[in-house]
């Protein structure tokens, strides 16, 4: 059976990571609430214990649960969250330095320039490119050339395909012809798909398109194209996202996938299967955090207040530090 990738949660990202030895859920432990709706004076704490859960996760040793709680902390508490990301930034871990360093670009956080401009020349390529992404993002355009030079010849592949990624974040319209060389001239399937999206990000509709067929592709290809299209709610994505969600055959990770890009739409037609999988156990430790990371981002992007006493229960009861960092993201953006 093909393995599918872990997860961040936004992008999908970060590799497998150990299981986290701090004990995280005793922030979320205690008050349960056993009836099927939080109240509000219920839902006030409890959104308080999951930011805190987040912050507490943002400064870990385990670099997979930091960058998924940094990542977390830039969509729902950007403003109070800086110098978790400026720490980040500057931490040991190379993909803490990437997840902070693009997340600083994400708040436009000028005052960390000098940090940014000194990381442009870091050894390490993710790192480089994280940074120009910061310089980008707090008006120092010409960051952009570290980006394309990356995508069009870094011999990593995973380092052209993550240029390509932020080339898109960035929003510019103008790079689209950058990135529509870079893929013709690019072999690999893997970098192909993110330069795509990269494009659809910037309204390419074509692009649009294409991730809506890749979405019935192989399994990679199909990760990335949910994860853009959950992104970009493009409308007429609905009816390929309803097939993988009714199709009973695909994995249980897929599916949810695509119940959270119907979320995204106002379509709430998986959430059954979201709830029910947050019990979900897979064949094996990896697979079950993949299954319940999925169901608890699915169940956030609903906004549903019925799902907050199943989401805390997960994340008061959970041992793996990355489904409590989903189930606490989830709860926040519910309660937000």
């Amino acid at each position: 059976m093909t393995r599918i990738a872990a997860v961040g949660v936004h992008g999908y990202r970060y590799p497998v990571a150990s299981r986290l030895a701090v004990g995280l859920l005793v922030l979320l432990s205690g008050c349960q609430a056993p009836a099927a709706q939080v109240s509000p004076t219920h839902a006030v704490p409890l959104a308080r214990r999951a930011l805190t859960l987040l912050r507490t996760a943002a400064e870990v040793d385990d670099p997979i649960v930091r960058a998924n709680a940094i990542e977390a902390l830039v969509d729902v508490d950007p403003q109070h969250s800086v110098e978790l990301f400026r720490a980040a930034a500057a931490a040991d871990s190379k993909l803490v330095r990437y997840a902070g360093l693009v997340a600083l670009g994400d708040v436009r956080d000028r005052a960390s320039l000098p940090v940014i401009r000194r990381l442009l020349k870091e050894p390490d390529a993710h790192v480089r490119i994280g940074a120009a992404y910061a310089d980008y993002r707090c008006g120092k355009t010409g960051a952009a050339r570290v980006l394309v030079t990356a995508l069009t010849n870094s011999p990593d592949e995973k380092v052209r395909a993550d240029a390509a990624y932020l080339i898109g974040k960035l929003g510019e319209k103008k790079a689209l012809k950058r990135l529509k060389l870079a893929l013709r001239r690019e072999k690999v399937s893997y970098v192909q798909v993110h330069i795509v999206s990269a494009m659809a990000m910037l309204g390419d509709d074509e692009s649009i398109d294409a991730l809506i067929y890749y979405t019935q592709s192989d399994i990679t290809s199909r990760l990335i194209a949910l994860q853009t299209l959950d992104r970009l709610a493009a409308p007429r994505a609905r009816a390929a996202l309803h097939r993988l969600l009714d199709d009973k055959q695909t994995y249980v990770q897929i599916r949810l996938l695509a119940a959270r890009a119907l979320a995204r739409l106002g379509d709430r037609a998986g959430y059954a299967l979201a709830a029910e999988s947050l019990r979900r156990t897979g064949q094996n430790d990896d697979e079950t955090m993949q299954i319940r990371v999925n169901a608890a981002l699915a169940l956030g992007a609903m906004r549903q207040n019925k799902a907050l006493p199943l989401l805390e229960k997960l994340a008061a009861g959970e041992h793996d530090a990355r489904v409590q960092v989903a189930a606490a993201y989830a709860i926040c953006q519910i309660t937000r």
